[in-house]
């Protein structure tokens, strides 16, 4: 009898142990309550716009709501390790871009490991910088590229910060022409546009979103574009690739991402709406007047992206000598 009652605790114990387990989300019941949706910039930004964008379009096509949720500090770091650090079931993402994920671990020291901790889920599309000069500045990148070999250190760039895109991106077309132009980091490019425009400082390489208003406005002019093919926003432009500056294709890309081992069929409903949302022409239509065109792509073809851009960026910083201590 008693080995028959302990038997019974015994049963008893392990059920309640297996039914206190939480049950991870499969693709049939998925999703089933809303998804949070980081954004580790300030309402308002560009790519904050962005991120409202897919989370509209997703929350019709899955049928259930992304709240997005801004996190900004620490150029994105915060919002970027607590989604490493979430649970990985599909209703804990994240808007990964180009700065979170690619040029600041490639800069610096950061608490995430930006290719293990997560799962790149999909690529959702991307900006190239502008290289831009005011309107006493030279008017072709043939007249900078003689300007500034000429006259090495005498000229001046703008940059959002040490680390941020506009400088490492900057430092790129260093090293891929052999210019020696000084870095003037400001905090945010807004500053380093008005200096641009007042002839204190001399060029930027801003985001196409960030350009615009200055190139259109015919404060700023803009001399070339890092993208593989020219900006629809900018069709006159020339492409660096077509001037003659071989690898050098960077985009500002915007991708969703989630903590590492979301289980594979959640990850592929995920990828799948994505996809289906950047098909639509509308969608197309937001995200261009925000500078951005879309970039669809396999999941797999995403991370391996992820991973090439990190090493670009890592190659650009060690060879300008420029990873933080």
């Amino acid at each position: 009898m008693k080995m028959s009652r302990r038997r019974l605790l015994t049963t008893v114990i392990g059920s309640a142990a297996f039914y206190a387990i939480p049950r991870i989300a499969t693709a049939k019941d998925y999703p089933s309550r809303a998804i949070k949706f980081l954004v580790p910039v300030s309402p308002g930004a560009g790519t904050d716009s962005v991120a409202r964008v897919m989370a509209d379009y997703l929350s019709r096509k899955m049928k259930s709501t992304w709240v997005v949720e801004n996190q900004g500090g620490a150029s994105g770091q915060i919002a970027t390790q607590a989604t490493a650090r979430s649970p990985a079931d599909g209703y804990n993402l994240m808007l990964g871009y180009v700065s979170t994920h690619g040029t600041l671990p490639a800069y610096r020291k950061v608490p995430y490991d930006p290719i293990n901790d997560f799962t790149h889920i999909a690529m959702i599309g991307g900006a190239p910088n502008v290289l831009v000069t005011n309107m006493s500045g030279p008017e072709t990148f043939e007249e900078f590229l003689e300007q500034t070999k000429k006259n090495p250190g005498k000229y001046t760039y703008a940059s959002a910060g040490v680390g941020s895109i506009t400088h490492l991106v900057f430092e790129g077309l260093k090293l891929g022409t052999g210019i020696n132009v000084l870095h003037v980091p400001y905090r945010g490019l807004g500053p380093g546009f008005n200096n641009m425009v007042a002839g204190q400082v001399q060029f930027a390489m801003p985001g196409l979103a960030g350009a615009l208003p200055y190139v259109n406005s015919g404060r700023l002019r803009a001399l070339a574009v890092s993208g593989s093919q020219r900006a629809p926003l900018l069709p006159e432009v020339r492409t660096l690739k077509e001037i003659g500056i071989s690898d050098f294709e960077t985009v500002q890309w915007l991708g969703i991402m989630g903590p590492k081992r979301i289980p594979g069929e959640i990850t592929q409903a995920l990828w799948s709406a994505v996809d289906q949302v950047l098909g639509e022409k509308e969608v197309k239509d937001r995200l261009a007047n925000e500078g951005i065109a879309t970039m669809p792509m396999t999941q797999r073809s995403f991370s391996g992206y992820v991973s090439a851009d990190l090493a670009h960026w890592t190659k650009i910083v060690n060879s300008q000598g420029l990873r933080e201590a």
